[in-house]
């Protein structure tokens, strides 16, 4: 059974079978520092399969005002079940107060399917340029 949890401490070697085969570049042996930005993100939100991490997004911003997602990523084996809706909707439940929310997206986000996701949650693409996509969500 999938349970998602707003706790900010996952094990170095949780997150470490969780990245590695996502091959991203910026935190390949740094998961030491990948470890530490997220137990100072603002909002954590994990998906849990018994102890296995399956889903991830945190953010960071003022608390007020602007919340940046830093990573949304969903583990390959787990995608197309739901999970992302799961995650996404509780993270929007623990940010309600947050004026606007930022979604940054360079990866995988160039299918059509992936863009109405966002705007059926509530976002907006603001701005695309090739494989880089920025949307928005106002709570005002």
């Amino acid at each position: 059974m999938i349970q998602l949890s707003t706790d900010k401490y996952i094990s170095k070697d949780s997150l470490i079978e969780f990245f590695e085969p996502k091959n991203i570049k910026k935190y390949e042996n740094r998961y030491d520092v990948l470890h530490h930005a997220i137990k100072n993100s603002d909002y954590v939100v994990t998906a849990w399969e018994d102890d296995k991490l399956i889903g991830l997004l945190r953010s960071s911003g003022d608390y007020t005002f602007t919340q940046y997602v830093n990573n949304f990523l969903i583990h390959d084996d787990y995608v197309s079940r739901g999970i992302a809706s799961k995650v996404l909707d509780l993270y929007l439940q623990e940010a309600e107060d947050v004026d606007d929310i930022y979604i940054i997206s360079g990866r995988k986000v160039t299918k059509s399917f992936t863009i109405n996701w966002f705007h059926h949650k509530g976002f907006e693409q603001i701005t695309s340029l090739d494989d880089f996509h920025v949307f928005r969500r106002s709570n005002q």
